[in-house]
């Protein structure tokens, strides 16, 4: 159970933060307004700093008190690697292995603990394993317990491809905005001379964060199961991390008008697009790679099954790469991924995703709750997951696309 002073300092720290985010999308009417809010954000941001300080006090108190217990629970060879695991950075796995993208089953057994407490509606079990877990980070994982928001988080980002070529953004508001950089190059100057030479040419995108969620339903004899809470753990992350990775992706590629999101296909131009060829050995790919921007660095393939299929038979596959726990094919110096998003006709995107497209997600945007109501005559509890995620394709320049002829 966490200490009354702990829980009053996150009560307070989660106040500080909404009054800080609140002050800085208010747009002062005169001076007098703007002096304000500068002085309340600037005894915000001192209070805030204090409330970190006690509260991080408050945690390397907690993990103590646990080290100490585990000396009672085990033998000192166990307790000793019991605080070692603690200390010990997450495992990033592949899902289908034994842990699904909890790092060990140990970490998935406490997120499917927290889930099956989150069904029973058992507050202090909750709080006590999500807000005094040694393993708490202040960035809002606490809310759904950090081991189940690390194991969502790495099944999202192994699914999903957009995530793992554009560039990635965490932000703890609703909205970020990101730096576009144009042409920029030096120049020469003599000693003690003067540097000539236009500043730097930027620009910003401002990306707005959408909610997006999944309703799961799961019998009620696996969450109860004391034995299968980390099947539970597993079968609840994954689902919803897939299904979110797949929604990213389309929205990505195809956009969302209902969103606002133009996709990265529909914004690349007729200068960047190559027509399919015929047993041509490569040659519509090779041309395909002189079509993006020169400033152009890391490079890589996003193709539909179709186009797996060309690049497979244009016999232009020379190596292959390993990428965190995936083997990936290397076609023309670039590694390939197969996504599931791309719109029909459109057999592959070359370039560099990460200066053309940028995604935003939420930390403490994961929220998970449970509800028997919803599933009762099936003996079945719900599971609803949402996840704040923005998207912003904001330089298709970078990037070249074959389609079907």
């Amino acid at each position: 159970m966490p200490s009354a002073k702990l829980a009053q300092l996150q009560d307070e720290s989660v106040a500080i933060e909404k009054e800080i985010t609140d002050l800085r999308a208010i747009e002062p009417k005169d001076d007098a307004e703007k002096a304000q809010i500068e002085q309340r954000l600037a005894e915000r941001g001192e209070r805030a700093l204090e409330v970190a300080k006690l509260a991080q006090a408050e945690h390397d108190l907690d993990a103590k008190v646990a080290a100490l217990r585990g000396v009672r629970a085990a033998s000192d060879s166990d307790s000793r690697a019991t605080v070692e695991e603690r200390k010990a950075p997450a495992v990033h796995v592949m899902p289908g292995r034994d842990a699904k993208g909890f790092g060990s089953n140990e970490a998935a057994a406490k997120a499917g603990r927290f889930l099956r407490a989150l069904a029973r509606g058992d507050v202090n079990e909750m709080r006590a394993m999500g807000e005094t877990s040694p393993t708490f980070d202040g960035k809002g994982s606490e809310l759904v317990s950090p081991e189940l928001f690390r194991g969502f988080i790495d099944v999202l980002g192994y699914s999903s491809v957009g995530l793992q070529v554009a560039s990635l953004y965490q932000t703890s508001s609703n909205s970020i905005v990101v730096p576009k950089i144009g042409e920029i190059e030096a120049s020469w100057f003599d000693e003690q001379g003067t540097m000539t030479g236009d500043e730097m040419t930027t620009d910003k995108v401002e990306i707005a964060l959408h909610k997006m969620g999944r309703l799961i339903e799961i019998s009620n004899e696996l969450a109860e199961d004391a034995a299968a809470v980390v099947a539970l753990a597993q079968t609840v992350a994954n689902r919803f991390a897939l299904a979110i990775g797949k929604k990213i992706d389309t929205v990505w590629l195809q956009g969302d008008a209902g969103k606002g999101i133009d996709g990265l296909v529909g914004e690349i131009s007729n200068d960047n697009t190559v027509a399919q060829g015929v047993d041509n050995d490569g040659v519509d790919l090779a041309e395909l790679v002189g079509k993006i921007d020169s400033r152009a660095v890391n490079t890589a393939w996003v193709v539909s099954s179709a186009g797996w299929a060309h690049i497979m038979k244009a016999s232009v596959v020379t190596q292959s790469t390993t990428i965190g726990d995936r083997v990936l094919p290397v076609v023309m110096g670039a590694p390939v991924y197969r996504c599931l998003g791309l719109p029909t006709g459109t057999l592959a995107l070359y370039g560099d995703f990460a200066m053309a497209t940028a995604v935003a997600y939420k930390a403490n945007g994961l929220q998970v709750a449970a509800s028997e109501h919803a599933s009762f005559a099936k003996d079945s509890v719900v599971y609803r997951g949402t996840q704040r995620v923005g998207i912003a394709n904001h330089d298709a320049s970078f990037v070249a696309k074959l389609i079907v002829d």
